[in-house]
């Protein structure tokens, strides 16, 4: 067995759970029928997580012929995909309730600040383990870690936008806001390649 495939296994499972968990809320919430009240703020959100965890998932790919690692590193990994992960559980209701109506927006107002603080957190602790492998040798085609190359690595358009969805109420500026993010995010992973 490869380090690869032993490790990949681990952060598979992780987020085969994360996807599993946004299909069961979506089932439970279709068995509801008509008392749900869909909204399109947390559907375009789900969306966006399901794009993050799909990229992030093909993204391991890139690690396939590595040859050591360390359990420092490793921590880093699996604690950086259980927040797409919390992402995912937070975004659609877990299980909606057996009588009375199920209003999604009113589920999402009262879960942005989570759901946006676990992507916010996990763009973080992604861009951490990049600087930490750029430090360590890991993208020797990158050359030097510098402060400028640090800082221009990091995510602000997304940790921007997530931010600013966690407090903007306005629904047009959040409808707006995460259509122009899924849109965004799919034309940016969606041609990626993946080759042997």
């Amino acid at each position: 067995m490869s380090l690869f495939e032993f490790t990949f296994g681990l952060s598979a499972v992780i987020l085969g759970l994360a996807l599993a968990h946004m299909a069961s809320s979506v089932h439970r919430l279709v068995m509801a029928g008509r008392r749900v009240k869909w909204a399109p703020e947390p559907v375009l959100l789900a969306g966006i997580i399901f794009l993050v965890i799909v990229s992030v998932w093909l993204g391991q790919w890139g690690d396939r012929d590595r040859e050591t690692t360390t359990t420092g590193l490793i921590l880093l990994q699996v604690t950086k995909l259980l927040l797409p992960f919390l992402a995912a559980a937070f975004v659609l209701p877990e299980t909606p309730p057996e009588e009375g109506p199920v209003d999604l927006y009113a589920h999402y107002d009262r879960t942005r600040a989570f759901t946006f603080g676990a992507l916010i957190a996990g763009l973080l602790l992604f861009w951490l383990d990049g600087m930490v492998r750029w430090a360590i040798g890991d993208f020797p085609e990158a050359g030097p870690i510098t402060v400028w190359g640090v800082l221009k690595a990091a995510p602000w358009e997304f940790t921007t936008l997530y931010a600013l969805l966690i407090f903007v109420r306005r629904r047009w500026v959040n409808i707006v806001l995460l259509t122009a993010g899924l849109a965004y995010y799919a034309w940016q992973i969606v041609p990626t390649t993946l080759a042997v």
